[in-house]
């Protein structure tokens, strides 16, 4: 390996070719504005439900065997397991939001904020051979490693000091608009490239993926869903094929690659700010999430025409007078209908002691029907579910 491979050159895509579209397209969706009108309590909760399909994508493109289905039951029975595949899908949330808690356009993403995000991730897991943890969290590894399924071998630990800080400074450079995006396509490829850590690689490329373009400018946190890790679920093998071929670090194979790369991410962002209208998440998520918990029984006739109603309208809130447009009279009747659907944790108050409810599809049975819309609706990858 010759001591060249230190500097990380953003290589120039033809003005016209697909990938400078892409770029421009992708620019876009950055500068756009977001102009949903879905309330802010029922966006936030779709967030949740998508921060799952991410971390759960992340640990399962590097075998974790658990299964959506599996981890969509265990929440709703309150039952989750603190087996290893468990408390990796938990370390990845904790990971997010840590991300999102400490991350805006200003954040210099360092060494030591690095170094966190990897204590996070490989918390209470066993090191390797034999699990997903770490022999040394945070801090970077103390020997040669050879990369699963790749013939690339990465840098000599002796001098893994200098590729990781070469890394760092790439990713905080003040690079032109025009070249930002490629510098996150390359920054994913590169992470891998040079290995810094001795487990949980992979999985720490594709978050530093989410925090860059939290810093970027894409806001995440105030009103865009991203869900980067699909991008590589989706095909798992030709992830692994395009990072193989951008090893040869030739500027048509890492073009190549950041294409791939970014034209997952502008599918994905296009696909996603769907979410961001009103009408399509009640049409298309919540009335047919409804549906399916009432042909299964996990609702009652009564508790589905009640969710309906508050799901048509604008603001998706009630209060308990409200029942008497649907027939509800008596007063006592009213309560006891509000606080059977608050034990079931089917509508929660939007603030402490607060007579106003909203309904939760979060943390209950409702679960099951959102993810079926999402499914149907192409938002959830087989792969989640594949055993």
């Amino acid at each position: 390996m010759e001591i060249s491979d230190l500097q990380i050159i953003i290589p120039d895509p033809a003005w016209g070719s697909n990938l400078a579209n892409i770029i421009l397209d992708l620019e876009k969706l950055r500068s756009k504005k977001l102009t949903g009108e879905v309330p802010p309590h029922i966006f936030s909760q779709l967030k949740d439900i998508f921060q799952i399909l991410e971390t759960l994508g992340s640990a399962r493109i590097e075998g974790n065997n658990t299964t959506l289905s599996e981890y969509v039951e265990n929440i709703i029975e309150n039952k989750m397991k603190q087996d290893e595949s468990q408390k990796e899908v938990f370390n990845l949330e904790a990971a997010i939001n840590f991300i999102e808690g400490n991350t805006d356009e200003k954040t210099t993403l360092n060494r030591a904020y690095i170094s966190e995000l990897h204590k996070i991730i490989t918390a209470d897991l066993t090191p390797p051979p034999n699990g997903e943890g770490s022999k040394n969290p945070g801090g970077l590894r103390t020997h040669n490693v050879q990369i699963r399924k790749a013939n690339h071998i990465p840098p000599d630990y002796a001098i893994l000091r200098d590729y990781f800080d070469a890394f760092v400074d790439f990713i905080n450079h003040p690079f032109r608009e025009q070249y930002q995006l490629l510098m996150v396509a390359l920054a994913h490829h590169r992470f891998a490239y040079i290995h810094p850590f001795d487990n949980g690689n992979g999985r720490m490329a594709r978050l530093l993926n989410y925090a860059l373009l939290i810093k970027l400018g894409f806001r995440v946190k105030n009103g865009r869903i991203i869900n980067p890790s699909s991008v590589f679920y989706t095909d798992r093998d030709k992830y692994y094929d395009m990072l193989a071929k951008a090893d040869s670090l030739q500027s048509e194979d890492l073009l190549a690659w950041a294409e791939y790369f970014l034209l997952g991410l502008k599918n994905e962002i296009e696909k996603i700010d769907s979410l961001l209208s009103p009408d399509y998440v009640k049409d298309k998520i919540l009335l047919p999430a409804l549906m399916f918990a009432v042909d299964r029984k996990n609702i009652t006739d009564q508790e589905f025409r009640v969710l309906k109603y508050v799901v048509q309208k604008n603001d998706m809130i009630i209060k308990s007078e409200e029942l008497e447009q649907l027939g509800v009279k008596n007063s006592v009747q009213k309560s006891r209908i509000i606080a059977k659907l608050r034990d079931k944790k089917i509508i929660h108050a939007l603030k402490e002691g607060g007579r106003i409810y909203t309904i939760t599809f979060v943390n209950n049975y409702l679960l099951r029907g959102v993810i079926s819309s999402l499914t149907d609706e192409g938002f959830v990858s087989d792969f989640l579910n594949k055993n």
